[in-house]
C-alpha cells in the first residue's frame, strides 16, 4: 500500500498547511488550521483565504500580491498578523509557494504556517528591555554630569580666599 502524503500532511497538527486553488479558494485542509485558526474543514474548504487576514491587508490588496511574488520567485516567507475564526488576532511565520503543472502553468499555491505569537511577545519583551535599559544608561549618565559639575563648584568654593572680614 503506498504512503498516502495527504493523509499525513492531514495530521500534522501544529502548524497549518492548506492549497488554494488559482481562485483563491481553500482546497485542502489539515488539523492545523482548526488547531490554530479555529476552522473546521467543512467550515474553510472552498471558501476565499482572504479571510486569515486582517482587514487592513485585505484593503490594500496583500493577500493577492503575495500569490503574485510567489509566482514569479517560487516561494514567498513573510511574518505579520493573521486573523482566527473568533476574530483574535495572532503573529504567523508564513511560507508561500506557488504550485505549478508539468506545463509550468499555475495550480495554485501551498501556505504553512506557524503561530510565532510567543516569538514576538518575548521579542517586544525584548525590545522594551532593551529601551529601558538605554534609558536608565542615559538617566545614570546625566546624574553622573551633575555630579561631577556639583563636585567641580564645591572645589572651587572650597579654595576660594578669604573676604576682607576674615583673617
Amino acid at each position: 500500500m503506498p504512503f498516502a502524503y495527504a493523509d499525513a500532511i492531514a495530521q500534522v497538527n501544529q502548524v497549518a498547511i492548506f492549497v488554494v486553488d488559482t481562485k483563491c479558494r481553500v482546497v485542502s485542509w489539515n488539523e492545523g488550521i482548526e488547531n490554530l485558526k479555529g476552522y473546521s474543514a467543512k467550515e474553510i474548504i472552498g471558501q476565499p483565504f482572504f479571510k486569515f487576514y486582517p482587514e487592513e491587508d485585505q484593503s490594500s490588496g496583500k493577500p493577492m500580491e503575495i500569490l503574485r511574488q510567489a509566482v514569479r520567485k517560487g516561494t514567498v516567507i513573510e511574518d505579520g498578523w493573521r486573523v482566527s475564526k473568533d476574530g483574535t488576532t495572532f503573529w504567523a511565520h508564513i511560507v508561500t509557494t506557488a504550485l505549478f503543472d508539468d506545463q509550468k502553468k499555475v495550480t495554485g499555491s501551498i501556505k504553512i504556517v506557524h503561530n510565532y505569537s510567543e516569538h514576538k511577545r518575548l521579542d517586544n519583551q525584548r525590545i522594551s528591555l532593551v529601551e529601558t535599559t538605554q534609558q536608565q544608561k542615559r538617566t545614570i549618565n546625566k546624574q553622573k554630569t551633575t555630579i561631577k559639575d556639583l563636585e567641580k563648584r564645591l572645589q572651587r568654593a572650597s579654595q576660594k580666599k578669604p573676604g576682607y572680614y576674615e583673617t
